[in-house]
């Protein structure tokens, strides 16, 4: 067994001494792939959870709203008209304003601290839900949610960014996305069985609140002492997997200070702001399906608690479905093929729910819906995070993909009606046009990335000088 340890150091030594001299006398980097997969299957298996969790609860303390709309709070909180779906919008507005300080902050305040603080935060805010007596007790607490809750997206997709290589980022960033469709399976699930509580004069949908913002409190906590900050001080690396870990992702100069020119060129750039759109119409359709799936199959005619377990079976298939789709990406290096591809299946769901009142050909529209809703959002993110650098230009390009994305969180609050119950037509028109046109925009962006690479390909032919930074290097690929 020693014998074997002490092999193992020795090969990874002997590829971090390989890697430094390779660095010094060219830009080719050589490691040996079997070192390498076992430093990526250690990063996967500290990390990953982490994440999981993380975002698991997230999008439980974010759309519980909608199981306890089905359980009886628009009673108690006495809303009246398009009060609920105020309170759905509201969210947004604090996640906006506060994504791109966060998304910018987060590398010099430190990954554990900052993302610890940010889930003990809006744990306590789900957790004090649960008193709520009016309507404006529950917009102010969506409020305070989203400001807590705003910089989680873009600074895990970045903060992910910082131990794996581009090519490996899709099926890593993807378990942000099956854990928030694993979030309305196990929100079913949650509210099946808190929603049956009513102890001390407190509903069942308070306690569902209670209940929720308690367990996420616990892994806020956790996540101090789980993460760490970046490579170098991850606690499960040996010092050379530390190096190689490092060396393999960067191997130019670290970035102590925030860099605003990166910011400025983020904030210019046109395909920042195409993918901000992409992701735009992609929240106004995902969210709020994720958040008005109960309510939408109470309008095919389901009751009581029977509604919260059908929601179950329609994520577990999305969450296998999005994983399934992000792999395929990272293995044949695509991101727009299988989002223009799979995202066709949502298109469909939401022609079926606007197009018939058959509840059983309305149930199965939300399959449809579910599994390739989460295409387009998922793999847009990793698209623009592969496709921008160096650090605070990627850090600029993920907040504003965020910003301008949950524009679309706001609308998708507002389009389910109440008084259309029970078809919901301006919703499900709403959302299938939203689909149709971030599909437009992605077949936009594939022709922009496509037209960058091959005029940088004519310079590099031509000999030309390269003065560009990062992502706008000549010898820079875009990936498509």
């Amino acid at each position: 067994m020693a014998t074997e340890d002490t092999k193992q150091a020795k090969t990874m030594e002997e590829a971090v001494s390989g890697l430094a001299t390779s660095e010094e006398g060219s830009t080719n980097i050589v490691i040996d792939p079997e070192v390498e997969r076992r430093l990526v299957r250690k990063l996967d298996m500290y990390i990953l959870p982490g994440v999981f969790i993380t975002y698991l609860f997230s999008f439980l303390d974010r759309t519980n709203i909608g199981n306890a709309k089905t359980a009886g709070m628009t009673t108690d909180l006495h809303l009246v008209g398009n009060q609920i779906n105020i309170a759905v919008s509201i969210f947004y507005v604090t996640y906006i304003i506060f994504e791109f300080p966060g998304a910018i902050l987060m590398k010099r305040i430190g990954a554990n601290r900052f993302i610890s603080f940010c889930v003990c935060a809006w744990s306590l805010v789900t957790a004090f839900s649960g008193f709520e007596k009016t309507a404006g007790g529950l917009i102010a607490c969506r409020l305070l949610l989203g400001m807590c809750e705003a910089a989680l997206l873009p600074s895990i997709n970045l903060y992910l960014a910082m131990f794996w290589k581009r090519e490996e980022i899709a099926k890593r960033s993807a378990v942000i996305f099956v854990a928030l469709t694993m979030a309305g399976a196990f929100g079913g699930l949650f509210a099946y069985g808190l929603l049956r509580i009513n102890v001390n004069g407190y509903e069942g949908w308070r306690w569902l609140f209670f209940i929720e913002g308690a367990i996420t409190f616990v892994v806020g906590v956790g996540l101090y002492f789980a993460f760490p900050d970046s490579p170098e001080k991850a606690y499960f690396l040996s010092p050379e997997e530390k190096k190689l870990a490092r060396l393999r992702i960067d191997v130019g100069p670290r970035e102590e200070q925030i860099d605003w020119s990166q910011v400025k060129s983020g904030f210019t750039s046109s395909l920042c702001w195409l993918s901000g759109f992409t992701q735009m119409f992609a929240d106004v359709y995902n969210y709020s399906i994720s958040t008005f799936l109960p309510t939408v199959i109470q309008g095919l005619g389901y009751t009581g608690l029977k509604i919260q377990y059908m929601t179950i079976p329609i994520y577990i298939v999305g969450s296998i479905c999005i994983f399934a789709f992000a792999a395929l990406s990272d293995r044949i290096q695509r991101r727009a093929p299988i989002m223009l591809g799979f995202s066709l299946l949502t298109i469909a769901g939401y022609a079926i729910l606007l197009g018939t009142a058959n509840h059983h050909a309305g149930y199965a529209a939300c399959y449809l819906i579910v599994l390739g809703g989460n295409v387009i959002p998922c793999l847009n993110i990793i698209w623009i995070n592969g496709n921008s650098a160096p650090h605070y230009k990627r850090a600029t390009a993920l907040a504003m993909n965020q910003i301008v994305g949950n524009i679309g969180g706001i609308v998708s609050g507002q389009i389910y009606l109440t008084r259309e119950s029970p078809r919901y037509k301006t919703g499900q028109a709403t959302a299938l046009s939203c689909c149709i046109a971030s599909w437009i925009c992605t077949w936009l962006q594939l022709w922009l990335l496509n037209k960058k690479n091959k005029d940088k390909a004519r310079k590099v032919a031509a000999g030309g000088v390269d003065t560009g930074l990062g992502d706008e290097s000549i010898h820079f690929k875009y990936q498509l």
